[in-house]
């Protein structure tokens, strides 16, 4: 009887599995064959110094089994097979490569603990030892007896045959084995700087490489003793990229010695074909031996360096779990001491049964109750403010899977029958099916933050009107309340306020220089005033006022109110104003000055002359009475001029008619002794001025005339000059005008001139005003207007 024996999938799924394997070794061993075969000028009888195909055929045993060597020993018979030996010896030679290999990966496995990773510099050794120069002994002794027993002789005789076969399969094992056992480095190759950095060694090996071995014409000189010369970049690639990345740079150092050297150029090229091939395989095995052990040491130290990393994690989260344990040990007395502290307690509510379970941290939140830690959410739901009884229902009600946590603040009415503000957190959980079964939650007592908070906005509908800038920040200087003008100012909106930090709000550093201070001290209770700069986004550099005022809370001062006033006008005015009364101290000594100038250099002068000729008249009197009546004449003329100087500059310090018979009678006087004195021509014009004028206003219409004529006559370059005095309303007109030279108003307000600033300083204080109207060349005209008693006078007559 016949039974049907089915296979499984898994049974399949290993048998073309493994037929796959086996054909990707016969077409890598066939491909590796016919690359080794291609140098024909330097082998002899199918032997060459290097084989890259047994280094494909141990790299299959190592990394597939033993159970590839079908496709070994296919791909090594097909390759001998149609090389120029006979079939029996391209039996053999397969024959030995399968042996061989299968061998290497023996010893390698019962002897050397070897690992395929080469993470370690004894698999890197074992390598070489027992997979390359072990195992070839194997190939090349059945190789070298099989050519030898077909008559196929190879080289100079059976002994070089056998150490150029040798050498070909240990140096196969060394380029090829390492590159498919670390082929996978090149797939963890990532970032630009480490791609880069790849291409530029490979292309600077590549160009060392055919500099030293192609015998280039365009260098006169032979390179031949610098062979050694790519050690440098095997040693980079050991360095940087790991065993992989330098299986591979050797490689590409051997394809391109072994190709120049068969076109016969390079320094392995200059010899016999025996010599030669001796001479690369001891190249390539000084580049493989100290390329490799050098990756493998440095991976070793760097797999060294992560297992220690990794000892120093495992006890650190070791000693992290022991701590755990221990705090765990405390939790609970630490919570309820902290639930105490912050009035808060923990619930569950049960769904199905509708009963809520509280922490006995309740009690110290709600005060007794007669229900005790547990009630029903119906029981809870009748104490709830009717205002917020709708929300209180909702906060469970719309919870789902995808939203299961909720936050709200509610009412609640306490058995004593006040009312408390309470802040529930919770999450909801559900059944498989969507339904809320049960939910955990926290409910703290936030009474006191709802008072503070409300509080607050009393606070924000005072100071919002006010043309203060005002602001209130808390104890991590973050700002509470920030007024309209504050905002304005700053060109910010609240929301980038409030809530932050006075730290990212204030610019270049003035929080950690100035503010932080003065806030500190107003922390601990003080008034703190003071000024300082400050420079806005519109205005520019502006002079504040700031006053700090603590606020207190529950548990001393909590919070800061923050007044800020701009001063600058008022600060600028200081300055304006003290620069005046310096300018006018200068005035008055300048004319102290001048004074005495005119009374030492003039007045004295004349009376000292005129005592001399006096004193000559005594001396020698006349001798007749014409002669004293002469004599008499022209002293009294003298005197006579030297009275009207006195008078003068009596006149101009104080004018007496000014006092006595009024403002009008004081300009005629004034206009006409300056025209006779300056010789020139004032045209006056009057109107009948009605009495009384304030004795201030007439001084200052008097002394703003003085100053306008006194300038006319010294810059004006004309001998013309208007004066009108009228009246118009209750105000008094004065106007000053002349056609001469004029001057730049812009340039003369810059500079300020004392003149100008005198005048309207003398208008200002008697509630006037002025207007200076001139440009060069085209004349200067000054319009005063003052009422007829000035607000000083009015007080004083009240009084």
């Amino acid at each position: 009887m016949i039974q049907a024996v089915q296979s499984k999938p898994s049974d399949y799924r290993i048998s073309r599995g493994y037929l796959l394997q086996i054909a990707v070794v016969f077409i890598a061993y066939l491909l590796a064959g016919k690359l080794g075969q291609a140098t024909t000028n330097i082998r002899s009888s199918n032997l060459g110094p290097v084989w890259p195909a047994y280094g494909v055929a141990l790299a299959a045993i190592l990394i597939c089994g033993y159970r590839v060597w079908l496709g070994v020993a296919a791909g090594a018979f097909l390759v001998a097979f149609f090389s120029p030996v006979s079939h029996v010896a391209a039996l053999g030679q397969a024959t030995g490569a399968t042996v061989a290999a299968m061998t290497g990966a023996f010893l390698l496995h019962r002897f050397a603990d070897f690992r395929p990773s080469l993470s370690r510099l004894s698999d890197v050794l074992s390598l070489l030892a027992f997979g390359g120069f072990g195992s070839a002994i194997v190939s090349a002794s059945i190789g070298v007896l099989v050519l030898d027993a077909t008559n196929a002789h190879a080289y100079s005789g059976w002994g070089a045959a056998w150490l150029i076969y040798w050498l070909g399969d240990a140096t196969g094992v060394l380029l090829v084995t390492p590159l498919a056992l670390y082929f996978t480095d090149f797939l963890k190759l990532r970032g630009r700087r480490r791609i880069t950095e790849l291409t530029v060694l490979f292309l600077f090996l590549a160009l060392t490489c055919f500099v030293i071995f192609s015998d280039l014409p365009s260098i006169p000189v032979k390179l031949h003793l610098m062979a050694f010369a790519v050690l440098p970049f095997i040693i980079w690639a050991a360095i940087r990229f790991g065993v992989g990345v330098t299986a591979l740079a050797i490689l590409v150092v051997a394809a391109i010695a072994t190709v120049e050297t068969a076109l016969g150029s390079g320094p392995f090229a200059t010899n016999t074909a025996f010599v030669n091939a001796v001479l690369l395989d001891v190249f390539f095995g000084v580049l493989s031996i100290s390329g490799l052990s050098l990756a493998a040491v440095i991976a070793e130290r760097e797999r060294a360096e992560c297992e220690r990393e990794q000892v120093v994690s495992k006890q650190a989260a070791m000693e992290a779990r022991l701590e755990a344990a221990q705090a765990l040990q405390l939790s609970e007395q630490r919570w309820r001491l902290a639930a105490q502290a912050g009035k808060m307690y923990a619930y569950e509510w049960d769904v199905a049964t509708d009963v809520v379970l509280r922490s006995g941290e309740v009690a110290s939140v709600l005060g007794p109750e007669k229900e005790g830690s547990r009630l029903t959410r119906q029981q809870l739901l009748t104490r709830v403010h009717p205002d917020d009884r709708a929300l209180f229902i909702a906060s469970a009600a719309e919870r789902t899977p995808e939203n299961p946590d909720t936050q709200i603040s509610y009412r609640l009415l306490r058995p004593d029958g006040s009312v408390i503000w309470l802040e529930k957190i919770a999450h909801a959980f559900f059944d498989r099916d969507g339904r809320m079964v049960r939910m955990v939650g926290m409910i703290t007592d936030v009474t006191q933050r709802k008072q503070a908070e409300e509080r607050l906005r009393e606070y924000e509908k005072t100071v919002e009107g006010l043309e203060e800038m005002i602001a209130v920040v808390d104890r991590e200087y973050r700002y509470l309340i920030a007024n309209r003008r504050f905002l304005s100012l700053r060109d910010m909106t609240s929301d980038q306020v409030v809530g932050h930090s006075a730290k990212e709000i204030l610019q270049d550093g003035v929080f950690e220089a100035v503010v932080k201070e003065k806030l500190d001290e107003c922390f601990q209770g003080n008034v703190v005033r003071y000024e300082m700069k400050y420079t806005y986004p519109e205005l520019g550099q502006r002079d504040l006022s700031v006053s700090y005022f603590p606020i207190d809370g529950t548990d001393g001062v909590d919070r800061v109110a923050c007044i800020l006033q701009d001063i600058t006008d008022r600060k600028r005015a200081e300055r304006d104003l003290a620069g005046m009364s310096q300018k006018l101290i200068e005035a008055q000594e300048q004319e102290s000055s001048r004074i005495a100038r005119e009374l030492h250099d003039d007045i004295n002068q004349r009376l000292a002359l005129l005592a001399i000729d006096i004193d000559a008249a005594k001396q020698n009197p006349p001798n007749s009475a014409e002669e004293l009546t002469r004599l008499l004449a022209e002293v009294w003329d003298r005197i006579d001029e030297v009275s009207s100087e006195v008078q003068s500059i009596s006149h101009q310090l104080h004018s007496s008619q000014l006092e006595h018979l009024g403002i009008v009678s004081a300009v005629k006087s004034f206009c006409r002794d300056t025209a006779a004195r300056q010789n020139v021509e004032i045209d006056l014009t009057h109107d009948n001025i009605p009495e009384p004028v304030s004795q201030d206003v007439s001084l200052c219409l008097f002394r703003v005339l003085q100053e306008a004529l006194h300038n006319a006559v010294k810059h004006s370059k004309v001998r013309h000059i208007e004066v009108s005095l009228g009246c118009s309303g209750d105000h008094l007109r004065l106007t000053v005008s002349d056609r001469g030279i004029g001057f730049d108003m812009e340039r003369a307000t810059n500079n300020g001139g004392l003149g100008l600033i005198s005048m309207q300083e003398r208008a200002r204080i008697v509630n006037g005003a002025i207007a200076i109207e001139s440009r060069p060349m085209g004349g200067t005209t000054i319009h005063v207007l003052v009422p007829f008693k000035s607000e000083q006078s009015s007080q004083q007559a009240a009084g």
